[in-house]
């Protein structure tokens, strides 16, 4: 009889060792758990770039430019004009005292004509970075009454994207919104 009463004082005795190191453990593992895996509150995340368009209006011409006021993206930007049918539009730059030059970082898409077109800032926009002026001129003959000429500028942005080599590239297809990544159109992607 004593020999089994040693026993059960021996299991005992392990039973509560291992409960006492179960009990000083489970204070760091809960610690872990709630640290590491479980999150609360919200907040909002901006995974694009924001842009800010100018305009400036002259008597032919609009000298547009595109700045990015994000604090963190970078971004490709490009622009777009509408007018009339009747009226052609030529695009140019404007050196430092308003006078038109030749454009520096904008092109265009090879089979993108007349009010089809985007013209496309080539290097990317870091934060607080403006693009080149792009002047729009537009040819409207004496006669026609200024007053009712409009012309809408239209500017999009879309995050740098990178290849597998490393390569910066700008993915017209992709559309921000919020939180989702939406890609449109068939074939979307690189």
């Amino acid at each position: 009889m004593k020999k089994i009463s040693r026993y059960k004082k021996e299991l005992l005795m392990s039973a509560a060792a291992l409960g006492m190191v179960a009990g000083l453990t489970l204070e760091s593992s809960m610690a872990y758990f709630t640290t590491y895996v479980s999150a609360g509150g919200s907040g909002t995340v901006n995974m694009g770039a924001i842009t800010e368009i100018t305009e400036e209006p002259g008597r032919n011409s609009k000298k547009v430019t595109v700045k990015n006021t994000s604090e963190m993206n970078e971004c490709f930007i490009r622009v777009k004009v509408f007018c009339g049918a009747q009226f052609n539009i030529r695009f140019t730059g404007v050196d430092g005292n308003g006078k038109e030059t030749a454009l520096t970082g904008w092109t265009q898409k090879e089979g993108e004509e007349g009010q089809d077109q985007y013209w496309y800032y080539g290097p990317k926009l870091g934060p607080g970075e403006t693009a080149s002026v792009l002047n729009v001129v537009f040819d409207i003959p004496e006669d026609f009454d200024r007053d009712t000429f409009n012309a809408i500028v239209i500017q999009e942005c879309t995050p740098v994207c990178y290849g597998e080599d490393g390569t910066e590239y700008a993915d017209w297809s992709k559309v921000y919104k919020e939180y989702e990544d939406v890609q449109q159109g068939e074939g979307a992607g690189n």
